[in-house]
């Protein structure tokens, strides 16, 4: 329990202390969950239920909700997303996390998209590999066969057997989570932005799944599948109106955590292109569940005006909303 706590602390002392870490805060190969007085992943999720010994046909339990309701503004129940999967639980990004976010009842989980040396997408945060896997290079340079090789490094605290995990594709993915879980596909170079949303077009995927971008990367997916799901990010308030223009409008606008963002006036211009507003927890109800042990503040962001909330902590959030109790 005290490693799981020093690697939460030391994720969060790194969002805290780098720019933009309301817009990327550090993840890592998993754990780092458990803070004292508050439960560890062990008393949510067996691990064989999720792990490499699990099968890919997970089902989440009831939420209070549609699954619609992330990009619904007439639907005003709590959504949480899980970021970078769930790293409390396994590795990053992995097809493990998937299946235990969707086993604890998270409604999206964030990932990240980049492209192969072949021109395949990939699941990974990082321009190279060595933070999150057992190799080395940048993603750019390694054909999808080079990097279905490199197994995923673990963190040793995790409990589980994630040997099998590898970098995700997008099939893999949705076969999975179409039908059991929301997917955020943040962008990380814009033809991995381009090609995703082509897939999620030839798929069939915008009620699943939406792009996170930045306006280029936006303006690229769009200039390709104009009607593809998006989430928009303003770099400032004095942003919001540009970012709320494309046409379709946004289904969300991620904004930073401050109460600047939440003011009526803001969230009100937001519902009234039918977007929401989304925001990370990294920095405020994270922050607190770890060093104060309190889960007050998760509910606290819906009170102020969130509607969808992304934590690194899915499993405090969820328990905190009254929907997920531990063992």
């Amino acid at each position: 329990m005290r490693a799981q706590v020093g690697l939460g602390v030391v994720a969060l002392l790194g969002a805290c202390a780098c720019a933009g870490a309301e817009r990327d805060a550090p993840a890592g190969t998993g754990g780092g969950a458990g803070a004292a007085g508050l439960a560890g992943p062990e008393r949510y999720l067996t691990p064989s239920a999720y792990d490499c010994r699990a099968s890919d046909a997970v089902e989440p339990p009831p939420r209070p909700h549609p699954p619609s309701c992330h990009r619904d503004v007439s639907c005003s129940s709590p959504v949480i997303v899980a970021h970078r999967m769930a790293t409390p639980f396994a590795p990053e990004n992995s097809l493990s996390a998937l299946r235990a976010a969707i086993l604890l009842g998270v409604d999206a989980v964030e990932t990240d998209v980049r492209l192969s040396a072949d021109g395949q997408v990939v699941l990974i945060h990082d321009a190279t590999v060595e933070r999150t896997f057992q190799g080395s290079g940048a993603v750019s340079e390694l054909t999808l066969a080079e990097l279905a090789q490199l197994p995923m490094k673990v963190n040793p605290d995790l409990g589980g057997e994630f040997g099998c995990d590898r970098v995700p594709t997008l099939d893999e993915v949705f076969a999975i989570a179409k039908g059991r879980i929301i997917v955020e596909l943040e962008v990380k170079d814009t033809a991995a932005g381009v090609e995703s949303a082509r897939y999620l077009r030839d798929n069939g995927l915008y009620d699943h799944a939406f792009l996170l971008c930045s306006p280029s990367e936006c303006a690229a997916a769009r200039a390709e599948v104009p009607d593809v799901p998006i989430m928009s990010r303003p770099s400032s308030l004095e942003a919001i109106d540009a970012e709320l223009a494309y046409d379709p409008p946004p289904i969300l606008v991620h904004t930073d955590a401050t109460d600047a963002y939440t003011a009526p006036a803001v969230v009100a211009k937001i519902h009234g292109v039918g977007a929401k507003l989304f925001q990370n927890a990294f920095t405020n109800a994270d922050a607190d569940a770890i060093f104060t042990q309190s889960l007050a503040s998760y509910p606290k962001r819906f009170e102020a005006g969130v509607d969808v909330l992304q934590t690194e902590y899915p499993h405090f959030a969820l328990t905190a909303l009254g929907r997920l109790t531990p063992k």
